[in-house]
């Protein structure tokens, strides 16, 4: 989301530089190949960040001399913000959270420990906090962040480049040996326990059951579980025949639009892209309640329990038992809601607002200083780091 946000800055206005603390991976990769500055601090190898790296982060952005700090996510939160107030007292921070829940038995110590401090710092380090959905406020305001600073703007999608796609559709099932009409139910999303692929594999079986000849396909990078411990599920299932793992792609639009179910079976999110995404590639999706799920989908779809394969699968099986016309109108209905809400261009006006808003709140309080002392401000805006 971050990386369709800045691809779409205006150069002449915006003046960008990311910094990403951790290790190089597809998100360093896909910036590289937009042309957007990047530089990696590896802060967190093997686990644990290093306070002191804070002032190697101020260091540069002093020589950046942004006009706004941008944190994502919660590590990036805290050492954007905090450096940020190192490297100028009244340089404005903006923090964005992309999770819903803190939950102890899903979230892991780390994750709610940096979260807490966040909501510690809150009242005094950032300017502004951005949720990506709605469903995050409450977690948030229970660990302490500043209510009146807490604002919505939800995931943004490219509806040019994701849209129902024929030829892409027959490419994609090509590469499986599958046929058009062939049902086809999909999974995208890293091999994470939050997305609950197990779920979705004992789903299938479900599915299966109902209907015989139903195919599913995954694809995302190794985290938490690797291909071997998903085939050893799909073994379990019974389902070695009628599975298929593609690993990292670059292509998801195709693959979505190869699709005629997409699942997300995650047991926490908070906007789910992939969701958004299937839906823009005219594809009715069927998705755990939790994050901001429903919400999304509304009545183009199906919402389950988490955890729950029986209530999943019987759901995925009730969208492909459809006749064609009416899951393809489903489609375009999921389609229209993303057209009306999600549209990337809106987004992105929404974010260049806020940091517009950002710099110049600072312009003003600078341009007032030197009136008072008889002096000007040249106006010049740098944008984002």
């Amino acid at each position: 989301m971050l990386a369709r946000v800045l691809a779409r800055l205006r150069p002449d206005e915006f003046d960008v530089r990311v910094f990403t603390i951790g290790l190089p991976g597809p998100f360093t990769e896909h910036l590289e190949q937009l042309g957007i500055p990047n530089r990696l601090y590896e802060f967190v190898r093997p686990k644990l960040p290093n306070p002191f790296h804070l002032l190697t982060l101020a260091r540069d952005l002093r020589q950046f001399q942004p006009d706004v700090v941008q944190g994502w996510m919660y590590l990036g939160n805290l050492f954007g913000g905090v450096a940020a107030k190192l490297a100028r007292r009244d340089l404005p921070v903006a923090w964005n959270i992309r999770h819903s829940t803190l939950d102890p038995k899903i979230d892991s110590r780390s994750m709610r420990w940096s979260a807490w401090l966040g909501g510690q710092l809150s009242g005094f380090v950032p300017d502004r906090i951005v949720l990506c959905a709605e469903a995050a406020r409450a977690a948030h305001l229970q660990v302490g962040y500043a209510p009146e600073k807490l604002e919505v703007i939800p995931n943004g999608f490219d509806l040019g480049e994701l849209r129902p796609d024929p030829a892409a559709r027959q490419r994609i099932r090509h590469e499986l040996g599958l046929t058009n009409d062939t049902p086809l139910v999909g999974l995208i999303g890293r091999l994470h326990q939050h997305k609950d692929h197990q779920t979705f594999v004992r789903a299938a079986r479900v599915v299966a059951d109902h209907i015989p000849h139903a195919h599913f396909v995954g694809a995302g990078e190794e985290q938490t579980y690797s291909a071997s411990d998903l085939w050893s599920w799909v073994a379990d299932v019974g389902l070695r025949d009628r599975f298929h793992w593609l690993g990292v792609r670059r292509d998801v639009p195709a693959i979505d639009a190869s699709l005629d179910v997409l699942v997300c079976s995650s047991t926490t999110e908070g906007f789910p892209n992939v969701v958004g995404e299937a839906m823009a590639c005219g594809v009715p999706c069927v998705a755990t309640d939790v994050g901001e799920c429903a919400e999304v989908i509304g009545d183009t779809g199906r919402i389950v329990p988490k955890q729950a394969p029986q209530q999943l699968g019987k759901a995925i099986a009730e969208l492909l038992r459809m006749p064609p016309s009416e899951r393809m109108a489903l489609g375009a209905a999921a389609r229209q809601r993303v057209v009306e809400r999600y549209d990337i261009n809106r987004i992105v006006e929404r974010y260049r607002d806020l940091w517009h808003q950002l710099a110049g709140s600072v312009r003003l309080r600078q341009s007032a200083r030197l009136d008072d002392a008889g002096l000007h401000d040249r106006e010049e805006f740098r944008a984002v780091a």
